[in-house]
Formats: structure tokens, C-alpha cells, sequence
């Protein structure tokens, strides 16, 4: 016996002596990723757009960034750049903020305080970050947005059958107490077996469920913990949490019991896993289950809110960590002119980048040669106009810009599965853009090569014609092109601005840097010989050209 006894406390010291050393190394790794570039992971965007999906029915149309212009500006790898969230629900609360583009100050303002609050107190910064870290980032929560929408899908069937078995436990008890004999205690053995490997079969076959209610409880345990006044400083700052995290105050004694369940199951404690079959034995899990869903379809709406609203704390953090990673950003000025003041501004998704300096006071037509850096100027635009709206970020010097919609029509593709060419894809696109005008706010377009699915005739035509009726409308189009024909027809309409090359050594030169002016460089033949085709090819190209 003392033997058993000295190991079974060898095995206790040992868990607690590994448990805080994981918790050490832990906070060390959140430390060092702060203000770092995050690493490359799996990204499963079905699952993190999930929250979306749903919630999107909720969002103004003026205020949703759609699809095409998403994929337009590679946003899912934007999104990646910015995301160090540490659970679940931060992924997703970020992936839904930056399809938004909210339509005043209020919400930038309350944004940027929580911003400076985190970049300012980094050890309750890192204390927050360890809490999101326990709610995690298993692939089945990014499932609970729809559960949450879907709950009669996520009841337990034949509920009655686990209170009959909790009430067979408790009257297994009777006849040992009554007759004061303890050999009736074999009852209560038997009867504790049944319901233990009731439990352990309803446990694979209700896994989704119980995960499910032990996402919802983490989540509300998360809440009341950030809440608390004498362990944070936050709820004192922005007095938020507390408020949203209120309703649910009357199933708060189920927490502990669960929230200690769910991490002995991550910890692999065997003491603590094997408590978890003990507990079992009263089917509290499927009970509790049933109980916490009714409730909580009475407060759908309330849970949403929480969710967004601790969504939004390890979010702000994540972007404080992006900001604190950047080699410079500001935070936007709006302003109520049709007047973009970008100083200094570059893409985000480029290691090395150039910066540049431009005023759009109207529409503008850019220029220039295959690879001078148009279309990267114009996505860097798009970008940094989405993020100054909706995370109050700026990836340049200065910026000055009024609230608008976002639009762009650039990689386009056939469909063959749908039979669309490229060209009536274009125009669907173009299309979209007209559609999406109004007079309530201000459209910025962004349009790479418009109209080059068509000859150069009707491309004319019809680009110009399109470009000039954006110009009356209640639109900034910055449009990126090859045809220095559209400059002149459009002088008096659009402002000109330019990227250029030079050739050094047989090799050509860019500078990304963008000109006032109009492109009067031709780099396609040159291109060709660069990077080594055909000496016979070029002779041939460049003899057409002289005509």
C-alpha cells in the first residue's frame, strides 16, 4: 500500500509540476508573437466564414464588401496577415469585421480606444490572450454560429431516458438506507454501471453536442472572467463585457464543472479524466444539455452579442499585434470631400514595399507598362480604404479619405462550367458596379484593364462610355489601364497618373513609384526578349510595330 500511495502521489506532483510549465512556456510563446509577422497555417475559410454566413443578413448592403471585390483583393490572405487570435471566436469575429465597412466615426472611435488600451498594458494584454487561448480553435467550434442558429437540430432525443436512469441512481440508494443494510449497496454498483456505460456511449454518440455546450459555457465562463473587475482592468475601461455577459448569470454553477472537464480532456490528466466517469455517473452532461438549449433559445440574440462582443476584445488585440508588426501605419482621417490624400501608402502583403504619395480629388485613369506596379497600386488603394473603415488602419503615412463602398472588377475569369467568356463576365462585373451607385454613399470603383475582352475599337467605345457615366455619379473611379487613347478622350474627366520603367544594361528597371501624367512607355516586346524568346520573334514584333 504505501508503495501504490507513493506513486499515485509521484504521478499528482508530477501532472502539477508539467501543468505550470506549460503554462510558463505558453505565456512566453503569446510574448514572443506579439508584434510579429504571424506564421503560415491551414486555414479552413469555410469554417472561420461560418460566423459570416450567418450574420451577413444582419449588415446593410451599403456596408458589406461582396464577394467578387474579396476575392478581387486576395482579402482571405489579407485576413491572414492580420490574424493572431488566439480562439475561435476572435477568427471569426475578425473574418466578419473586415467584410464590413461601417458608415461613421462611432465605431472606429470605440475600435481605436481598445486598440491603444492593449497596446498600452501588455500584461493584462497577455492575460487576455491566455484566456482566449482556452476556449481554443478545434475545427468543430467554428461550427457553433450555425448551432446557435439551428438549436431544435441540436436537442438530445429521448431526453427522459437519461432522468429515468438519474432517478434509478437515486432510489438504488433507498433500500440500503431504509433497511439499514449495505448488501443492497450492489444495487447502487449495478445501477452506477449502467449508467457509466450509458454515459460513455452517449458520449461518442452526443460528441458534437456536448462540444457544443461546452463551447456555449466556455464562451459565458470567458465572459463572466474578463468581467471581473478584480482580476481585469478592462470592464472598468469600456464596461462592455459585463453587460452582455449578464443573462446568462443564472447557469454560472454549471461552469466550473464543465470548464474543469473540458481542460482535464486537453490536458490528458488521467486523475482529472478519470473524475470525468465518475461524474458521469449521474448523466449530468445530457440533462444539463437539454436544460442550458432551452434556455438558451430564449436568449438566441443575447448570446450572439456576447459572442461578438468577446470576438471583438481578441480581435482588437490581434490588430494592436498587426500594427505593432508593420514598418509604419496610421490611423485614417475621414473626411466628408470626395478626396483621397494618400501619403506614403503601400500594400500590406508585400515584404519589401514601395511606398507612394498621391492626391485623387476625381476620377483617375492610371497607366503604364506590363509590370510597372498599376494593378498593386490600385489593390494597395482598395485595401488600405477597406481597413481604414473597419479596423482603423492605415498601412502608410498619412491618409485621408471619406467613408465609401468599396467595388472592384480585376481577376476575371471564364466560367466554362457556367459557358460564360471572359468578356460577358467583364461586363456583368461592370455591370454590378452601377447597380451598387446610389446617392446615399459614396461608391470607390476600382477597375483593372476595363473592357480588354473586346477589340480595340468597341473596347473604346464602350470604356469610355461606362467611364463617363461613373464620372456623374455619386463614384471615385480609379481605373488602371493599357489604353493611352482612353487619357485623351476622358481628359476632361479624369485625372492622369502613371508608372513607368527604364532599361539598364539590357535589363529592365521598375521603380513602382507612381507619376503625375499619362505612360508614354511600350515594354510588351521588350518583356519578351528579357526573358529570352526567340531572336526572330522580337525582330518580327518590332518591325510590325514601325509598320
Amino acid at each position: 500500500m504505501p508503495y501504490i500511495a507513493g506513486v499515485i502521489i509521484f504521478i499528482i506532483i508530477s501532472n502539477i509540476v508539467n501543468h505550470r510549465k506549460s503554462k510558463v512556456r505558453h505565456r512566453q510563446k503569446i510574448r514572443r508573437l506579439y508584434g510579429q509577422k504571424p506564421k503560415k497555417r491551414d486555414y479552413d475559410f469555410k469554417e472561420i466564414g461560418y460566423h459570416w454566413q450567418v450574420h451577413k443578413k444582419d449588415v446593410p448592403e451599403d456596408e458589406k464588401i461582396d464577394d467578387i471585390s474579396w476575392n478581387d483583393l486576395e482579402m482571405d490572405k489579407v485576413y491572414q496577415r492580420i490574424n493572431n487570435c488566439r480562439s475561435f471566436i476572435g477568427d471569426q469575429v475578425l473574418y466578419s469585421k473586415l467584410h464590413c465597412l461601417p458608415m461613421d466615426s462611432l465605431y472606429g472611435q470605440g475600435f481605436e480606444k481598445k486598440l491603444s488600451f492593449f497596446a498600452a498594458n501588455a500584461k493584462e494584454r497577455e492575460e487576455l490572450q491566455v484566456l482566449f487561448s482556452h476556449l481554443g480553435k478545434d475545427s468543430q467550434s467554428y461550427h457553433l454560429p450555425k448551432s446557435i442558429e439551428q438549436l431544435d437540430k441540436h436537442k438530445i432525443p429521448s431526453i427522459w431516458l437519461y432522468r429515468a436512469l438519474q432517478l434509478g441512481l437515486i432510489l438504488s440508494f433507498l433500500p440500503a438506507l431504509v433497511l439499514n443494510n449495505s448488501s443492497y449497496m450492489y444495487l447502487t454498483l449495478v445501477v452506477s454501471v449502467i449508467n457509466v456505460a450509458t454515459y460513455t456511449i452517449g458520449k461518442v454518440k452526443f460528441e458534437a453536442n456536448l462540444n457544443l455546450l461546452r463551447n456555449i459555457l466556455g464562451i459565458i465562463a470567458t465572459g463572466r472572467t474578463l468581467a471581473n473587475t478584480k482580476k481585469f482592468t478592462y470592464e472598468k475601461e469600456f464596461e462592455d463585457i459585463g453587460r452582455l455577459v449578464k443573462p446568462f448569470k443564472g447557469i454560472s454553477f454549471i461552469m466550473g464543472l464543465f470548464q474543469m472537464k473540458k481542460d482535464a480532456a486537453l490536458s490528458g490528466d488521467m486523475l482529472a479524466i478519470l473524475s470525468d466517469y465518475l461524474l458521469g455517473v449521474f448523466l449530468l452532461d445530457f440533462t444539463l444539455y437539454h436544460r442550458i438549449i432551452k434556455g438558451l433559445e430564449a436568449r438566441r440574440g443575447e448570446f450572439t452579442d456576447l459572442y461578438m462582443g468577446l470576438g471583438e476584445v481578441d480581435m482588437a488585440i490581434s490588430v494592436a499585434s498587426f500594427r505593432e508588426s508593420l514598418p509604419k501605419y496610421c490611423t485614417p482621417s475621414f473626411t466628408r470631400d470626395h478626396v483621397l490624400d494618400l501619403k506614403g501608402i503601400y500594400h500590406p502583403l508585400i515584404d519589401d514595399p514601395v511606398c507612394n504619395t498621391v492626391t485623387m480629388d476625381k476620377s483617375t485613369i492610371i497607366t503604364g507598362s506590363n509590370a510597372s506596379g498599376k494593378s498593386t497600386f490600385i489593390k494597395a488603394v482598395a485595401i488600405n480604404a477597406i481597413l481604414a473603415q473597419n479596423i482603423n488602419t492605415c498601412m502608410a503615412q498619412e491618409m485621408k479619405i471619406p467613408y465609401a463602398k468599396i467595388i472592384t472588377s480585376m481577376a476575371i475569369r471564364d466560367d466554362l462550367m457556367v459557358g460564360e467568356s471572359y468578356y460577358i463576365r467583364e461586363i456583368k462585373y461592370l455591370k454590378r458596379i452601377i447597380e451598387n451607385i446610389s446617392e446615399d454613399r459614396l461608391v470607390i470603383c476600382l477597375i483593372d484593364e476595363i473592357l480588354r475582352g473586346t477589340n480595340t475599337v468597341e473596347r473604346l467605345a464602350a470604356s469610355s462610355s461606362v467611364l463617363t457615366f461613373l464620372s456623374s455619379k455619386n463614384c471615385i473611379a480609379i481605373v488602371a489601364s493599357h489604353d493611352i487613347e482612353l487619357t485623351q478622350i476622358l481628359s476632361s474627366l479624369y485625372d492622369n497618373y502613371y508608372f513607368t520603367e527604364k532599361m539598364q544594361d539590357k535589363d529592365i528597371i521598375f521603380d513602382y513609384k507612381i507619376r503625375k501624367g499619362v505612360s508614354s512607355s511600350r515594354n510588351a516586346i521588350s518583356l519578351l526578349e528579357h526573358i529570352g524568346f526567340p531572336e526572330q520573334i522580337i525582330k518580327d514584333a518590332k518591325r510590325m510595330v514601325k509598320g
